[in-house]
């Protein structure tokens, strides 16, 4: 007659792993929203600092640019917003690979 209950009992353990797995997925997104990246491009001429969202937060020239061309300016400017995107990508999915080594999927939509 109580064998019904056993289920209950296991949807509730899942329900309150589901909620723990939330709590600390919006902790985690959090902390990655926080964090800043800081690249600097091959010649370190320009610094870029980026945040976990993505957000640039600074931009530097570390020497002189007035001779460079506008096009080599513009392709330096791209290219090192693009390794410092890379970087918050790789350090997002760092971040996130813990709660998927506990066998928690990283792509919920919490």
């Amino acid at each position: 007659m109580l064998k019904g209950l056993g289920g209950m009992g296991d949807m509730m353990g899942l329900m309150k792993q589901a909620q723990k797995m939330k709590k600390d997925m919006k902790k985690l997104k959090k902390e990655i929203s926080k964090t800043n990246i800081t690249v600097t491009d091959d010649d370190n001429i320009l610094s870029i600092t980026v945040n976990g969202d993505h957000i640039v937060q600074k931009i530097s020239f570390q020497a002189n640019t007035e001779n460079l061309g506008n096009k080599k300016l513009e392709n330096l400017i791209k290219e090192t917003i693009n390794k410092a995107s890379r970087e918050v990508e790789k350090m997002s999915s760092e971040k996130m690979s813990v709660l998927s080594k506990q066998g928690l999927p990283t792509d919920l939509p919490f």
